[in-house]
């Protein structure tokens, strides 16, 4: 199955002709700049951003989503770049607007969002606004900030330039004589079917080569993005580049500490497991490749796209129908892209604007990650689905924060499904371990990374040089501490932190997978003892896409993230997990 991008054009022509259009109205934007004090000029301004915004989501949408499916098209990727640079023009030109908004005063603003009816969705935006205003500086600084906006994505583009675009398979040979090819698609894949280490090592040695090879490359690409995270948040009044990344969703940094802190301290059930899948796989010592060794012998069952799909929607039976119906919307025919292909971006990601139907892009290998996967994506799918049907474009955009909550929650409904409905103890085993794989992945893992970033931040913020020693000395002693492993001893493995796109595309985007995670499980824990309030909760949730601070939203759902209590459930669900996995291994 493959996308339809004829949703937004049909032809070269109309993407042309609204990229014109677009370029005609976007200097129009400065028209109003000084005038915003007036009424008049104020509800015509946000009219005309709205139309603007809308033009520029469809011509977004199709140019990312055609160049994801061939990076290697340099048409495509530079018609991207075309729209991108529009977002930055607009960003530029429309910099005078929260300055002067601020100028006006709270009160005045009120004043206007109270008397008309199309700016009252704006309120929860102008409330924020005013809430940072001590960060947002005056039309000169802003401007000055704006004109640099174009330049902060070229830390992204060498980074996909040396992760992606550039990359080049690797070939080995096994210690059967067998030749492979290894990249960055498929090795997860190969690892678990090669019982002898050497092989394995092999083959992570391969899938590694290319950030060993480019450390330095990666490390200096790195700083720049540090580098930049430093510059933006002294220009703008933080103590530190996490409380500039927090402060926009009002996220108590707290949220942050209590997650990474109360993990650092719970290790002891991960080494447990370690230790276990060390002794049941008989190997003399354990390295963080052979993660992806099953305990039991594989059960070859694949799935393809659609009985994956139709496994997912056994799984909705008995909730409610407004959730399932959103939840098959999601993966409609034609906003779904489902094979690898030559030059496709890889992973997984479900992309949304407001006024369109999500996509959602897969490299679907028919195993059953890749039904979970499918799965997770519907989640981000659906959350868009009623997010865009029941809030107006300003509140329509969901955070990062709670985005993972949707994806989470769908990924532990089929596990829950697949457990209930299975009699063999083969497949309990495999699904119990990845039950476990994904609280291990999700929770642990991506609060890892988090720590790892926090710990760069701060040699950034002591005014310590960065280079490819000490970014993957973080990385080494984070390991030891989490996993007992010392990764100096696998090939490359040090410089993970150049293999996780995230570090560089998003600062300290990774927590919230852990913290979301965390919230997906009291929700869902919550919705199995009392299905109807607790669901009731969690639609509003879904429905309310932007209109409250994340933190907020969670609570009202019943995920209280302040509570060091939230976090420790999580490690109490790995222990049951553990217990019941010796239980059935034994």
């Amino acid at each position: 199955m493959n996308w339809d991008l004829s949703y937004f054009y049909k032809n070269e022509k109309e993407f042309n002709d609204d990229f014109q259009r677009l370029e005609e109205k976007i200097p129009l934007l400065a028209n109003y700049q000084g005038k915003l004090s007036e009424f008049k000029y104020f509800k015509e301004y946000f009219l005309f951003e709205e139309e603007i915004t809308k033009l520029l989501y469809r011509l977004y949408m199709y140019s990312h989503l055609a160049s994801d499916l061939n990076l290697k098209d340099q048409q495509l990727q530079q018609r991207n770049q075309m729209v991108i640079l529009k977002m930055n023009q607009i960003g530029s030109l429309t910099a005078y607007v929260s300055p002067e908004i601020i100028s006006i005063g709270e009160e005045k603003v009120l004043e206007f969002v109270n008397k008309d009816e199309f700016l009252k969705p704006y309120l929860f935006n102008f409330q924020k606004l005013f809430k940072q205003q001590e960060h947002v500086l005056s039309n000169l600084e802003e401007q000055v900030l704006a004109n640099f906006e174009p330049t902060r994505s070229i830390p992204v583009q060498l980074y996909n330039s040396l992760a992606l675009t550039d990359r080049t398979d690797e070939k080995v040979v096994l210690s059967t004589e067998e030749e492979l090819t290894v990249n960055t698609q498929n090795w997860r894949s190969l690892l678990p079917k090669y019982q002898k280490e050497e092989d394995r090592e092999l083959i992570f040695k391969a899938a590694f080569k290319r950030y060993q090879d480019n450390k330095d490359a990666f490390s200096a690409t790195y700083n720049l993005v540090l580098q930049q995270l430093a510059s933006n948040y002294k220009s703008r009044h933080y103590n530190s580049a996490l409380a500039s990344k927090l402060d926009g969703n009002n996220i108590p940094l707290d949220v942050f500490l209590t997650l990474k802190d109360t993990v650092y301290e719970s290790t002891k059930p991960v080494k447990r497991y370690l230790a276990l899948r060390k002794k049941h796989l008989n190997l003399s010592e354990y390295h963080t490749y052979d993660r992806f060794l099953p305990l039991i012998p594989a059960l070859n069952k694949e799935y393809s796209f659609e009985e994956g799909k139709e496994l997912f929607f056994q799984a909705l039976e008995g909730y409610d129908s407004e959730f399932v119906a959103n939840q098959k919307q999601a993966l409609k025919k034609g906003h779904v892209d489902v094979e690898m292909k030559d030059g496709k971006r890889t992973g997984a990601y479900s992309s949304s604007v407001y006024g369109h139907h999500p996509f959602i892009l897969l490299n679907h290998d028919k195993s059953l990650d890749s039904v979970f996967t499918l799965v997770h994506e519907a989640g981000h799918s659906a959350h868009s689905i009623f997010s865009n049907d029941n809030q107006p474009l300003p509140t329509s955009r969901y955070t990062i924060f709670v985005a993972e909550i949707a994806s989470t929650f769908n990924e532990r409904l089929l596990a829950d499904y697949l457990l209930n409905k299975s009699s063999s103890k083969a497949e309990k085993i495999t699904i119990i371990e990845r039950e476990i794989d994904g609280i291990l992945s999700t929770f642990y893992r991506q609060t890892l990374f988090a720590h790892y970033e926090y710990e760069a931040n701060q040699l950034v913020e002591k005014g310590i040089p960065l280079n490819s020693t000490n970014l993957s000395k973080i990385m080494i002693d984070l390991y030891q501490h989490y996993y007992d492993i010392d990764i100096t001893k696998e090939p490359g493995k040090q410089y993970v932190w150049a293999y996780i796109p995230h570090l560089f595309h998003t600062p300290f985007y990774v927590y919230q997978y852990a913290s979301s995670y965390a919230a997906s499980l009291k929700i869902y824990q919550d919705v199995k003892a009392r299905k109807s309030e607790a669901m009731t909760k969690y639609l509003e949730l879904l429905k309310s896409g932007g209109n409250d601070y994340p933190v907020e939203q969670a609570k009202k759902a019943g995920a209280d993230l302040t509570l060091k209590s939230t976090y420790q459930a999580v490690v109490n669900r790995l222990e049951e997990l553990i217990n019941e996995l010796e239980s059935l291994l034994s």
